[in-house]
């Protein structure tokens, strides 16, 4: 199975120089026919141009990280008064405020994430589809790569609303702006039409790939944004296809929550749909520089540079119940060397963290318990990524999923069936059934908070937000702010690269 990863891994990033992004910058209409794959394995490496380019703005900071993690309540990195600490003049602060503008940088790499994928796979999909290799899988590699670039206009269309559209990579005229609703429906039909040429089953061969659970789990996360996306609610279909991934039994929760995030987590039962990550080849995950203190460096042999940045906000942390294991994602109170030493600062003050911050922006330099639900790896070195495959989909989100979407076409109001769902991922969390919830208790809210604690920073926390109706709210360091931050601007490189792209409103 390693050697598996690592070939993925590889195949992205020796093709992630070859891309191109077609949506906003110089257009390929036609390629020589030298160009045109002549095997169903120079096919299967072309691939790796289209996942290439999920590696480094899927999980950077700068990038999907930015704004699906740091600008909600769940996380921040706050101005601090001592030490040396992450801050990139104030941006961290700004998006964490929603201050959005059209030249930030998560804006715009986030952008990036999704229409360089759909550029990629555009031109992949014609590629194979032009080439003389006849083989069986031919269809399939077509489909997978159409589900992925599905992938990608959802996510845009999550993060910006009204977006460009292309799927064929001959065209050369500039995309036009379609509206939220009908980039929706072209998503919806290119995954339903898809969806049996797709892996059903988990394989080696398969990992960190396109599958129909995969396919099946972005419908229904679709299904479950569309009374908010398109006016429309669809929490039949949202249960439909969460079934459709249980019924499978291909996936379970495991036994130790932790187990999904190790640095060696390709063996994790629960994880559906993973980008995979090795420190021999590419860069991306970075969580290390993220979020330890400099004087933790040692304790992981890590050489590259540590910032002091990304915590958990007071309030989420509070979230958590002291006998809830997921607690542990999260380092708090005294720190130790590899020895059991108690850490100290550079200036000999002892490294201790604490869950309160004394101020958004005159934060004491441990102020903020530091995120370790990803196990650090040791020996990395300057510009190497953690080997921990990110999982973009797991079984627990499935549960939840299903569980919501029940309650929601029941006027908000838990059937056993969705308690019974939500125990599940409840339990797991407890080691027992002392603290499950039952159709008094489990409301609205708490599954909000739950699935806070489940999935804490793995980047679904903005989607549940704006879904749920809070994400206009107050919280550490943001005071109230206006509906139309819902959406991101569009990028000013878009808006400049294509003249027939119209800004957010409130930008």
């Amino acid at each position: 199975m390693k050697q598996i990863k690592y070939f993925i891994v590889v195949i992205a990033c020796v093709f992630s120089t070859a891309s191109c992004t077609k949506l906003d910058e110089e257009l390929f209409s036609t390629l020589d026919a030298s160009e045109f794959y002549k095997t169903e394995r120079e096919c299967i490496l072309a691939m790796g141009n289209a996942y290439a380019q999920m590696q480094y703005r899927g999980t950077s900071l700068w990038g999907l990280m930015g704004t699906e993690t740091l600008a909600t309540d769940e996380a921040c990195c706050p101005v601090r008064t001592q030490g040396t600490y992450l801050n990139n003049n104030g941006l961290w602060v700004r998006l964490n405020q929603h201050n959005f503008v059209a030249t930030m940088d998560p804006v715009g790499s986030s952008w990036e994430f999704c229409f360089n994928t759909i550029s990629a796979c555009n031109q992949v999909i014609y590629q194979i589809g032009e080439s003389p290799a006849e083989f069986a899988k031919k269809p399939n590699m077509i489909a997978e790569l159409k589900a992925l670039r599905a992938f990608a206009y959802y996510t845009a269309i999550d993060l910006y609303g009204n977006i460009p559209v292309t799927l064929d990579f001959t065209d050369v005229s500039l995309p036009q702006q379609k509206t939220r609703a009908e980039v929706f429906a072209i998503v919806e039909k290119e995954l339903l039409d898809n969806l049996s040429l797709l892996e059903e089953k988990p394989s080696a061969d398969y990992y960190g790939r396109c599958t129909r659970p995969m396919a099946y789990a972005v419908l229904a996360k679709m299904y479950l944004n569309a009374e908010k996306w398109i006016g429309t609610p669809r929490y039949a279909d949202a249960i439909t296809m969460c079934n459709n991934i249980i019924q499978l039994n291909s996936y379970s929760l495991e036994p130790d929550y932790f187990k999904n995030f190790q640095v060696d987590n390709i063996s994790s039962k629960e994880n559906i749909w993973v980008l995979p990550y090795d420190r021999k080849v590419g860069w991306g995950l970075q969580m290390h520089q993220y979020t330890l203190h400099p004087a933790q460096a040692s304790v992981y042999n890590i050489s590259s540079p540590i910032w002091n940045g990304m915590v958990a906000s007071p309030d989420f942390y509070a979230l958590y119940n002291s006998s809830d294991k997921r607690i542990n994602s999260w380092m708090v109170g005294q720190q130790y060397d590899a020895s059991g030493q108690p850490l100290k600062t550079s200036s000999g003050a002892p490294l201790v963290f604490t869950p309160s911050i004394s101020g958004f922006q005159t934060a004491g330099e441990l102020d903020g318990v530091r995120c370790k639900k990803w196990q650090f790896p040791t020996g990395l070195q300057t510009n190497q990524t953690m080997d921990n495959d990110w999982a973009f989909i797991r079984y627990a989100d499935i549960l939840l999923m299903k569980a919501e979407a029940i309650m929601r076409s029941n006027g908000g109001t838990p059937t056993q069936e969705a308690v019974d769902e939500v125990n599940k991922v409840r339990e797991r969390a407890f080691g027992n059934t002392s603290n499950d919830y039952t159709t008094a208790t489990l409301t609205l809210p708490e599954l909000l908070n739950e699935r806070g604690r489940e999935l804490a920073w793995e980047g679904h926390r903005r989607q549940d937000l704006i879904r749920f109706g809070k994400w206009q709210d107050a919280w550490f360091g943001k005071p109230v702010t206006a509906a139309t931050k819902e959406l991101y601007p569009i990028p000013s490189t878009a808006l400049l690269a294509n003249s027939n792209l119209k800004q957010n409103t409130g930008y």
